[in-house]
C-alpha cells in the first residue's frame, strides 16, 4: 500500500450542512475544500464528486487513487483547508442512502450457541448449528431507513421490552457485480465501517404466526437500528479484516469481544452468495454478522438510559444512547 492512511466521514456543521471529509488524526479536513486547494496548482488528477461518499464509490477506483494524492498534497504543503475537530462536528452514517443494506444471521459460532441456548431456533426439525459445510450465508435485508449515526440517540419503541444489541462490522460495495466468486470479492469492496444491528426481540419472532418464524422488518428495522461509522476506512487500508477485534460494552460492562477471524462464512463468501442472487450495487453495505455476547443470551436488554458503545478495531467507536420514544 503507498500513501498516507485516512478515513472518510459524512459530517454536519452547526447549521446542520452535510459535507465529506478527510479525517487525519482527529481533524476533519473538507474534501470539497482539499480538492480546490489540490487542483490551484493544476494538477491532472480530478475526483468525480466531492458531494456525497456515496458518490465517490461510483468511481470509486478511480477515486481513491485521486485522494491519495490529495492527502500526499496537503501532507507535503502542510495544508488543512477548512479543518476542524472532529469532536466538533455532528456524524452522519458515512454512507446516507445505500441502496440496499445485508445483514448476516448467526455467522459466529458463540452466537450460534447462545441463540439456541435462548430458544431463538425452532422447536422441532433440523437445527443449524454451526457447521458450514452442510449450508450456505443466511443474509436478511434492514431497510436503509433505519440508519443513524455514531453518536445519535436511539428511541427505544413503544410498549417493547427487549432491545437488542449486535456489534458488527460492515463493508461498502465500491463495484457493482453479478455472480462474484469469493476470491474476487474484495475487489468489489471499497472499505470496512463499525456498526449494531441493533435488535427487538420483542417482535423478531411472531407468536401470532409461529410458522413463519422471524420477522425481520418488526425485529431489525425501526428507526436508528443501525448505527454506524463514524468513519469508512478505505480497504487498502485495512491490512487484515480477517483479524479484528469487535467489542461492546453497555454503561462501561463488556458484553461483546469477538473478532473477525471467527466468521462462519466470510464476508467475501456473502458478497458471493448474495451476487448469485441478484445484482451488488455500488453502495450497498453489508454487515457482516455479531460475536456471542447478545443480550437475548442472558436475557438482558437495553432501556432508557443505557449507553451502548461499539468498536472495531482500526474502523472507530460508536456510542449511542437510549431513550424513551417521545409521546
Amino acid at each position: 500500500m503507498d500513501g498516507s492512511p485516512f478515513k472518510l466521514a459524512t459530517l454536519a456543521k452547526a447549521d446542520g450542512r452535510p459535507f465529506v471529509a478527510v479525517v487525519l488524526d482527529d481533524e476533519a479536513v473538507d474534501l470539497a475544500a482539499a480538492d480546490i486547494a489540490y487542483r490551484s496548482g493544476g494538477r491532472r488528477g480530478a475526483l468525480s464528486t466531492t458531494a456525497s461518499v456515496a458518490g465517490l464509490l461510483e468511481n470509486w477506483d478511480a477515486n481513491f487513487a485521486v485522494l491519495q494524492e490529495i492527502v500526499a498534497f496537503l501532507a507535503k504543503e502542510g495544508l488543512r483547508p477548512g479543518a476542524a475537530k472532529i469532536a466538533s462536528l455532528k456524524a452522519l452514517p458515512p454512507v446516507t442512502r445505500p441502496g440496499k443494506m445485508f445483514y448476516a444471521a448467526q455467522n459466529f459460532q458463540e452466537h450460534v450457541d447462545e441463540m439456541i441456548r435462548a430458544g431463538m431456533t425452532p422447536a422441532s426439525g433440523p437445527k443449524f448449528t454451526g457447521e458450514k459445510s452442510t449450508t450456505v450465508p443466511y443474509l436478511f435485508l434492514k431497510a436503509p431507513s433505519s440508519l443513524a449515526g455514531a453518536f445519535d440517540d436511539i428511541a427505544i419503541p413503544r410498549g417493547m421490552k427487549k432491545i437488542d444489541w449486535e456489534a458488527e462490522i460492515a463493508l461498502a460495495i465500491g463495484k457493482a457485480g453479478k455472480r462474484i466468486k469469493a476470491e474476487r470479492a474484495l475487489e468489489h469492496v471499497a472499505g470496512f465501517m463499525t456498526t449494531n444491528d441493533v435488535s427487538c426481540r420483542d417482535l423478531q419472532i411472531r407468536s401470532d404466526r409461529p410458522a413463519l418464524r422471524s420477522d425481520w422488518l418488526g425485529g431489525k428495522s425501526h428507526d436508528n437500528f443501525a448505527p454506524m461509522g463514524p468513519f469508512l476506512v478505505p480497504r487498502a487500508f485495512v491490512p487484515d479484516h480477517m483479524n479484528l477485534f469487535i467489542r461492546l460494552t453497555v454503561n462501561g460492562e463488556v458484553r461483546q469481544n469477538g473478532n473477525t477471524s471467527q466468521f462462519i462464512f466470510t464476508p467475501e463468501e456473502q458478497i458471493e452468495y448474495a451476487s448469485n442472487i441478484l445484482t451488488i450495487m455500488t453502495g450497498d453495505i453489508f454487515s457482516c454478522g455479531t460475536c456471542g455476547g447478545v443480550g437475548q443470551g442472558a436475557n438482558t436488554f437495553l432501556k432508557p438510559g443505557d449507553v451502548m458503545e461499539t468498536e472495531v478495531e482500526g474502523l472507530g467507536k460508536m456510542r449511542n444512547k437510549f431513550v424513551a420514544e417521545a409521546s
